[in-house]
C-alpha cells in the first residue's frame, strides 16, 4: 500500500456503460458511464506536438494508485477506462500494471494518454 500522503491527487476513473447498437453488437456507452474516486500520483512522462496534419498536443502520463477507491471498494481499471483530473481527460493505455509486495498486490501503475487539438 502506498501511504496516503504520497498520493496527493484525487482523480476519477470512468468506466463506460454497455449497450447494443442497431446491429446487435455490444458497444461502449459513455452516456451511461460510472465514476469512482481514487487517490493517486500523476506525472507526465512525455510530451509532443503533432503539426503534420493538425495542431495537437500529445502527452503520456503515469498514474500510481492503491488498488482501491477512496470509498474503500476494490479498484478495477481496464484499457477502455478514462481518467479525469484537474480538468483534463486521459485515456488508459492498455491494462494497468500491478505491482506486488511479497504477500499481496501493493499498487497499480497505469499509463495514460491525453490528446488536445
Amino acid at each position: 500500500m502506498i501511504s496516503d500522503d504520497l498520493l496527493p491527487h484525487v482523480v476519477e476513473v470512468e468506466h463506460p456503460g454497455r449497450t447494443m447498437d442497431r446491429y446487435g453488437n455490444t458497444v461502449d456507452d459513455w452516456s451511461a458511464s460510472t465514476r469512482v474516486e481514487v487517490a493517486a500520483w500523476l506525472q507526465q512522462n512525455t510530451g509532443a506536438e503533432d503539426t503534420e496534419q493538425r495542431s495537437a498536443q500529445i502527452g503520456e502520463w503515469l498514474m500510481l494508485c492503491n488498488p482501491w477507491t477512496t470509498g474503500g471498494a476494490e479498484l478495477t481499471v481496464h484499457g477502455a477506462a478514462r481518467v479525469h483530473w484537474n480538468g483534463a481527460q486521459f485515456e488508459v493505455i492498455g491494462p494497468p500494471g500491478p505491482a506486488y509486495e511479497p504477500a499481496a498486490l501493493h499498487h497499480f501503475e497505469i499509463r495514460l494518454k491525453t490528446v488536445e487539438g
